[in-house]
């Protein structure tokens, strides 16, 4: 509770003006044994990509941030995954940590997430991305046999819910133009196996490209994607259920979505880098995983955050940003704390902070 707390107050200072980002994504390895026909990280071949020393050196100078989510590539094929997770543990005022994972190595992942488990005690968040049933998932990631692993590996991480109340596990499913409909019809074969599985069990989110993320470029959205996207929103909508912040928070991004497919914009202002900021598997920064505009390199500061935070180029950069001189993106990495910032800007934080503990 004390931590929920403290978040909601961070939350509201930081817009404000008088506080630091509160949220760190961080991709911590860009090494991924996906095939994805959307996203070109696979492709890479990384090297001096930041060691577990030097992360330890970043995370001991960001005492301020609350909220972590660990990216990749897949993050668990970093071997010293529950390392890092350890070196994240030791911020004095982190709420949470989240991780998604393509479960194609389930045994291994399975193994990681429970040596976590072991030691962490605050709110450790897996999402297992799904992206349509089985033969659409497979296909769009490349790797046969992968919805069959996912579904495996998800049963078993939720089983854990019983012995560590801190744990959350979710299936995060993006509405790719490859895949773009088929939600319902992944959601009955889950059922299937899964009876209690409901909607509210998805994070979902829509397609963004980009170059300093899924190294997309300027890849273009087919003719028809947006409306079928919206038909499948408007569907998944009538499905959920609010629950809490969580419910609130997916519910708005997904209304928030209609407007951003509409009309191709992000649909409220953006003053991301007041909230969290992107950094990439060699120390480069950006304000997030859309805008491809470094502001900065760990590396070139002792691994000090507050150096390139408080810099001439991020300040120039915030200023793009608000403007929405930018790609403009609607993507959940960036969205959440936007509506965040939002709805804490509204009533108070008193009563704001009692919907969080829900």
């Amino acid at each position: 509770m004390l931590s929920q707390i403290k978040l909601g107050y961070k939350i509201a200072a930081t817009n404000l003006g008088f506080s630091m980002p509160y949220q760190l994504n961080f991709a911590i390895t860009y090494w991924c044994n996906s095939r994805c026909t959307f996203c070109k990280i696979w492709e890479l071949k990384p090297q001096n990509e930041l060691t577990l020393e030097e992360i330890e050196k970043f995370v001991s100078k960001i005492p301020f941030i609350q909220w972590v989510r660990l990216t990749g590539g897949e993050p668990t094929l970093r071997k010293d995954y529950v390392e890092i997770v350890r070196a994240f543990s030791k911020l004095p005022n982190l709420y949470v940590v989240t991780t998604p994972t393509n479960s194609i190595m389930p045994d291994d992942i399975y193994k990681k997430i429970c040596q976590v488990l072991e030691f962490f005690d605050k709110k450790y968040v897996i999402t297992v991305s799904l992206d349509g049933d089985k033969e659409t998932h497979d296909r769009v990631r490349g790797v046969p046999g992968n919805w069959d692993r996912a579904i495996s590996l998800y049963q078993k991480l939720r089983a854990l819910k019983k012995d560590h109340k801190n744990f959350g596990v979710f299936f995060g499913y993006t509405m790719y133009p490859e895949n773009v409909g088929v939600f319902s019809k992944m959601l009955s074969g889950i059922k299937e196996i899964m009876p209690e599985i409901t909607v509210n069990d998805f994070h979902v989110n829509i397609y963004q490209t980009s170059e300093t993320y899924f190294h997309t470029g300027g890849a273009q959205l087919p003719d028809g994607y947006a409306a079928k996207a919206i038909k499948e929103i408007e569907s998944i909508l009538s499905m959920r259920q609010k629950k809490g912040i969580i419910g609130t928070i997916e519910n708005r991004y997904l209304q928030m979505g209609i407007q951003y497919l509409q009309q191709g914009k992000t649909p409220m202002p953006c003053n991301i880098m007041d909230m969290s900021c992107f950094v990439d598997p060699w120390g480069n920064v950006f304000p997030c995983i859309i805008f491809n505009e470094k502001v900065g390199n760990l590396r070139e500061t002792d691994y000090d955050l507050r150096k390139i935070l408080g810099s001439e180029q991020t300040r120039i950069t915030k200023e793009k940003t608000e403007k929405l001189q930018c790609p403009n993106c609607w993507t959940p990495c960036e969205a959440h704390q936007l509506i965040l910032s939002n709805w804490m800007k509204s009533g108070s934080v008193a009563e704001k902070n009692k919907v969080m503990a829900e």
